[in-house]
């Protein structure tokens, strides 16, 4: 099947599978005060919202555009109660 941007199902999948893998990389690299790791994390990141812009998720662009990158984690862990706006207080997003 068929989804916006012209992608098949599978390819939404793999795309998000590899911004998530980035995404946790990253998380890691942030908690590790890891630079090189950060920064090639990123660029990743920015990669592939630069190349799949149309066929990801609106939500999950959104969030990556605006660099909320734990917002973005979240839904892509299928996590409920993310904050809308200012993280609504939740220490745990960015």
């Amino acid at each position: 099947m068929r989804r916006a941007g012209g992608a098949f199902d599978w390819e939404i999948e793999m795309i998000e599978t590899h911004i998530k893998d980035s995404l946790l990389r990253l998380k890691d690299a942030i908690a590790g005060a890891d630079a090189a790791q950060i920064k090639q994390s990123m660029g990743e990141i920015d990669g592939a919202l630069a190349e799949h812009r149309r066929e990801i998720d609106p939500q999950l662009r959104h969030f990556l555009k605006n660099r909320s990158y734990m917002k973005a984690l979240a839904l892509l862990q299928h996590e409920t109660d993310i904050p809308k706006g200012r993280c609504a207080g939740r220490k745990d997003f960015s």
